[in-house]
């Protein structure tokens, strides 16, 4: 037997196809297996302690994959918790118990749903203790440790960690269906570790030996949850200048679904689009802010031209007909994928990138509904070479211009994109009540949105930058409550790098208006450790020489935690908030504290931005006048609440007498007036 930090392996089983014969493959020897066809060896490297475990396949004959994977002996009994990432971009990601079930959608309905996950390429177990990750995962232990195993190899064929956390029993499997292998090549390729979090990644990183992001964090707006495919000329102009008259320096402008005259028909304009798009994003442009389309190249609707004109681009299930990827009510219902393999297919598209990001100039591109091409492996091909062939495509008509995707599995994204899409469409309520009782982790949610940015942090500047999707502030066209807005905020701000609305702000009220430019500037998070437990999060963290902790409640009932023994800042009520005690976290909600601590004197919070104190870079002393020096970029009036001892005379701050003093039983609090910064 094998044994690779805390696992023990069992046996692997192998299933070919040649000269139209299906071969199966059994062994327990985890050494040389050979027969007339093939070779398979094992080989375990070390890694500075951790490991890299490869399984290198030679053909003797030409042949055609179909299954492969090992089994595993693993004790589960120490587990905290699963990680599993979902199949793509909006499949639900998180944390499970060791004896969860991940349920396949409801047979009457799959064919609505099915194909936005993996329901075609995995087989659902239904069954107590089975949950499954794609790419990479890990079980959390005692004292913040974790056993992480990811994939070093998906480019060959996606990799599939399944857990069977009640039988103490680990997969790992390889979607090798259709890869045709004629020379040899490294079938399976993973990484695995056992320390604390934070440096299993840093070393799985490592190991893949990144490349660098030619890209940065950004603010923007995107016209979808408020509009949908109800944009015009006339509504892309008004919101554009709503941030110009308000004076919110956004970085991207993204037109989102509903400029294009069907979906495939990507050089034809809708009707509310009379003068086509090149104005637009030279006003764009005007204000220094980068250009955004939305498209999904890889698709098309029924009513496209493409299906009228050009059927043979589509690609086709077994009986011959259309392959269904998806079913919009906004389109003409079905929609279809593209075969990117078709030399008509890429001809059309490298005209159409041309077109929008030469000719009407754009600079981002968001590209969805990716999937669709590799649901079916092909051309010698297995599914996940098919998408990261697509992707590489892609990137090459995309060419020095960003790429946001979007409805894509992660890891063909990886290094051929700029930003993607981590979670799914957030909805307009906490959860979408229909398609959770379908069963589609891939539904619009924004429990599973905050899920998912928080599971998928880790990749954020390392694979790409992290798109949470938008937040909202706005009051009308959702029933979102505040705490729940709040909620969805904190997590876009904390674990996001590509940070979009979807409001009309020139209709925000004050105070929206308040937290919406509250977000300027964004800030970088560091020392982020996350402990999670019955849909319970706790965060802290760190932003310049601030602390912070933030209590995160996703459940459907109110939660009790005891504070530390320390003093806080809540910047929702203003209020410094003792420890030792416990609190209500009501439901879908969430705090945010800046930690003041019991030292005499400092910053014991403020008003200006979502991270309380960080509108102060430093607070200087001297006698009795204390000078505050701001930061950069804060767009709000800016209130700061300063803790000093009770015994410490202000004669001025800033050479200003515009403060009030606050007498506590323990210390005094010095409320500096707003000041605009």
């Amino acid at each position: 037997m094998v044994n690779i930090i805390r696992m023990q392996f069992q046996q692997f089983q192998f299933k070919y196809s040649f000269q139209k014969q299906t071969k199966e493959i059994s062994s327990k020897d985890f050494s040389v297996f050979e027969n007339d066809h093939l070779k398979i060896e094992f080989l375990l490297e070390d890694l500075n302690g951790d490991k890299r475990y490869k399984v290198l396949l030679t053909p003797k004959q030409k042949i055609t994959l179909i299954d492969f994977y090992i089994e595993t002996n693993l004790d589960y009994s120490e587990s905290k918790g699963i990680f599993c990432n979902g199949f793509q971009s909006w499949t639900e990601t998180k944390i499970f118990n060791k004896d969860d079930k991940l349920k396949a959608q409801r047979r009457g309905v799959k064919v609505i749903g099915e194909a936005y996950g993996d329901g075609m390429l995995y087989d659902y177990k239904n069954k107590k203790g089975i949950v499954h990750s794609w790419t990479y995962t890990y079980i959390k232990r005692p004292k913040r440790k974790i056993l992480f195993l990811g994939s070093l190899n998906d480019a060959n064929g996606y990799t599939i960690f399944e857990h069977h956390g009640i039988a103490n029993k680990l997969l790992i499997k390889k979607d090798c269906k259709g890869l045709l292998v004629e020379d040899e090549m490294v079938l399976t390729d993973v990484f695995v570790a056992d320390t604390f979090e934070w440096l299993c990644f840093q070393n799985y990183f490592e190991a893949q030996q990144l490349k660098l992001i030619n890209a940065k964090p950004a603010i923007g707006w995107t016209s979808w949850y408020y509009y949908y495919t109800n944009i015009s000329e006339k509504i892309i102009e008004e919101n554009l200048n709503a941030f110009v008259q308000n004076k919110v320096p956004i970085e991207i402008f993204q037109i989102d679904d509903g400029w294009q005259k069907a979906v495939g028909d990507w050089l034809h304009f809708d009707k509310k689009f009379p003068n086509g798009l090149t104005a637009l994003v030279e006003k764009v442009h005007a204000q220094n802010v980068k250009a955004g389309l939305w498209l999904a190249p890889l698709a098309c609707e029924k009513d496209s031209f493409i299906v009228r004109e050009h059927p043979d681009w589509i690609l086709k299930n077994e009986k011959g007909g259309f392959l269904k990827i998806g079913f919009n009510p906004l389109w003409s219902y079905w929609f279809y994928a593209l075969d990117v393999y078709n030399e008509e297919v890429r001809a059309y598209l490298k005209k159409v990138f041309h077109t929008i990001l030469q000719e009407w100039n754009f600079d981002l591109v968001k590209l969805d509904f990716l999937y669709g091409t590799a649901l079916v492996a092909r051309n010698g091909k297995s599914r996940g070479q098919v998408m990261k062939d697509a992707m590489q495509f892609l990137r090459e008509c995309a060419g020095d211009k960003m790429i946001l995707g979007c409805g894509v599995p992660l890891s063909p994204a990886n290094g051929t994109t700029e930003y993607c899409r981590i979670g799914p469409d957030i909805h307009l309520s906490w959860d979408f009540s229909i398609l959770k009782w379908i069963r589609a982790r891939e539904r619009p949610s924004v429990l599973n949105a905050i899920h998912n940015t928080i599971s998928r942090r880790h990749l954020s500047g390392k694979w790409f930058w992290n798109d949470p999707d938008v937040f909202i502030l706005r009051n009308n066209k959702n029933v979102l409550s505040f705490e729940e807005k709040y909620s969805l905020l904190l997590a876009n701000l904390l674990f996001g790098h590509l940070l979009f609305t979807s409001d009309n702000i020139a209709e925000y009220d004050e105070e929206q208006l308040f937290w919406y430019k509250s977000i300027f500037p964004l800030m970088p998070v560091q020392d982020v450790q996350v402990s999670f437990q019955d849909d319970f999060y706790k965060i802290n963290f760190r932003i310049k020489d601030k602390y912070f902790l933030a209590l995160l409640n996703v459940s459907d009932s109110s939660k009790m935690y005891r504070l530390p023994n320390n003093l806080f800042y809540d910047n929702v009520k203003e209020d410094l908030v003792k420890g030792d005690k416990m609190i209500e976290i009501p439901k879908h909600s969430a705090k945010c504290y800046l930690t003041v601590g019991y030292t005499p004197f400092g910053i014991a919070g403020s008003k200006g931005h979502f991270f309380s104190g960080t509108e102060i870079e430093n607070i200087f002393v001297s006698g009795n006048k204390v000078e505050l020096e701001w930061a950069d970029g804060v767009l709000n009036e800016v209130k700061v609440y300063i803790k000093v001892p009770t015994d410490y005379e202000v004669v001025s701050i800033n050479n200003s007498g515009n403060f009030k003093r606050i007498e506590k039983p323990e210390y005094s609090i010095i409320e500096v007036e707003k000041h605009k910064l």
